[in-house]
Parts: C-alpha cells; sequence; structure tokens
C-alpha cells in the first residue's frame, strides 16, 4: 500500500514539474500558417488546389458548347447568376487521358470555371509542408507540391493559369 502512494505521490511531483516547465519555455512568435487545399485528379493524376484561389466549387453543372479556336475551351456555363466560360485544366496542363471531367471549380479572381475529371477531398496543412518545385513541370502551372494522405500532389496555381489564359 505504501508503495502504491509513494508511486502515486512521485508521478504527482513529475507532473506538477512539467506543468511548471511549459510556462518557462518561450511561446514561439511566429503562428503557424495554415493552408486549406482540395485533393483533385486530372489525367488520372493526383493534384491540389489552394482553396483561397477558388470561389466555388460544382458539380454536373450543364456547360454551352461555343465555337472557339481554344481546345482547352469546352463552353460556358451559369454560376450565381454569372455566365463564365469553362476550360478543361487538364487540358491546360498537357495531360491526357484520366475521365470525363465533373467538377468545376471557379476562380476567385475572375469570372472563368476550371473542368476538374474528380475531386477528392479538402485537406489542410502548414505552410511549411508545401515545398517548391525543381523545373517547370505542367507548363509552369505547378510551381510547388503537397504531400497529403501519403499522396505527393503538385499545387496548381490558377493564378498562373489565368494569366496563360489571357494571352
Amino acid at each position: 500500500m505504501t508503495q502504491s502512494v509513494a508511486r502515486v505521490a512521485g508521478r504527482a511531483a513529475e507532473l506538477r514539474r512539467e506543468f511548471d516547465r511549459s510556462f518557462a519555455v518561450a511561446l514561439s512568435a511566429e503562428p503557424t500558417v495554415m493552408q486549406d487545399l482540395l485533393a483533385v485528379r486530372l489525367g488520372g493524376q493526383c493534384f491540389a488546389l489552394r482553396l483561397s484561389e477558388i470561389a466555388g466549387l460544382f458539380a454536373d453543372k450543364k456547360i454551352t458548347r461555343v465555337p472557339g479556336a481554344n481546345t482547352a475551351l469546352l463552353g460556358i456555363a451559369g454560376f450565381r447568376g454569372v455566365i463564365a466560360p469553362v476550360y478543361d485544366l487538364q487540358s491546360l496542363l498537357g495531360l491526357f487521358g484520366g475521365k470525363a471531367a465533373r467538377w468545376l471549380v471557379i476562380a476567385a479572381a475572375a469570372p472563368v470555371a476550371f473542368a476538374l475529371e474528380a475531386f477528392d477531398g479538402r485537406f489542410r496543412v502548414s505552410s511549411a509542408a508545401i515545398t517548391p518545385r525543381e523545373g517547370d513541370a505542367q507548363r509552369g502551372f505547378t510551381k510547388s507540391f503537397v504531400l497529403a494522405g501519403g499522396v505527393l500532389r503538385p499545387v496548381v496555381e490558377l493564378s498562373h493559369v489565368l494569366d496563360a489564359i489571357k494571352t
């Protein structure tokens, strides 16, 4: 009995020291900046999109075809009272194969929609987890990558894609 009381007293003293020590350690001056991303698939490959660059996500929207020379332009669609052009993001990245696009994301910077093959979910990572990428992959639209759920995903910069569409 005395042995168990001594053990409990020793554990209590240890917890008290750890508690006191936690106040002695200086807090980090810089808070961890988190980023929200969407996990998507294009051409059968995994990618990520920054949620801050997206104004909306839609499934099974009707796209009206329009004539044009740009093969990536799928047509136009209505979103919350706004008609926006819809581009095949897979085609803009130079990817082929995969399934038909079912999902559409609206860019936050301009009323432009991008068609995606699949939406796999949303995840949050620290900014430090997004690593710059060497070289100029996917026509310069992916400048970084992130490891999430055991899958390495290039991060598509929608702002760069919008710039390419304008030119």
